[in-house]
């Protein structure tokens, strides 16, 4: 009689190429709280967080095919403040080329806090620094402090999820309002796109 053939469970791989400390303890609670059976979600920061080097991280991951989507996740206030080459510059402001890499991205400005600002509010037009938009997030929040013991000691994405509905609602908006702007004169955010994949991926794993 021929053996049977044991059935490797399907699931999808999703990659987070993130910045910092805050993102990447935000998609692991996430990951806790979710438990999508059948996606797997990995936040990876690479030890030398610049740019550059989260850039390459990402195109060489995309280029290995093992995940079903690669995103990249930065505060574009960085873009400012790092030593960034021209080419670099070109590189991580053209979307289609990076869509063609399969790299998708994820980014804020001027930092990652302005999604969960967005589950309160829409945040305003232009803020000039980091502090400023936490100034801001404390009003809802006001222990808040971007470090990660605050972060490791509160469930950020539990303290959130039930106002995540408001947060792709202030999304939606704030892409109207930006539409004509350049990324770096105004607030804005494109997480809401890569929450949206992941609960894509999650309902076709789920599919399998």
């Amino acid at each position: 009689m021929a053996r049977r053939k044991i059935k490797t469970p399907a699931y999808k791989t999703i990659l987070l190429v993130v910045e910092g400390e805050t993102e990447q303890i935000y998609f692991e609670r996430l990951k806790a709280f979710e438990k999508y059976p059948n996606l797997r979600i990995k936040p990876e920061m690479p030890k030398h967080s610049n740019i550059g080097t989260l850039l390459d991280f990402a195109k060489k991951e995309a280029k290995s095919k093992a995940y079903d989507a690669v995103w990249l996740l930065f505060d574009r206030d960085v873009l400012k403040t790092q030593n960034i080459s021209k080419d670099i510059l070109r590189q991580i402001n053209d979307k289609k080329a990076l869509a063609k890499l399969k790299i998708n991205l994820a980014d804020s400005f001027p930092c990652f806090e302005v999604w969960f600002l967005l589950h309160y509010c829409l945040p305003k037009q232009y803020y000039s620094s980091q502090n400023e938009l936490i100034k801001d997030l404390c009003k809802y929040l006001p222990s808040y402090t971007k470090n990660n013991v605050w972060l490791s000691r509160n469930d950020i994405y539990k303290l959130l999820k039930n106002r995540i509905d408001n947060a792709y609602v202030n999304s939606e908006k704030l892409h109207s309002r930006n539409a004509g702007f350049d990324s770096m004169e105004s607030t804005m955010c494109n997480v809401d796109l890569l929450m949206e994949e992941i609960s894509s991926l999650a309902g076709d794993a789920n599919n399998l």
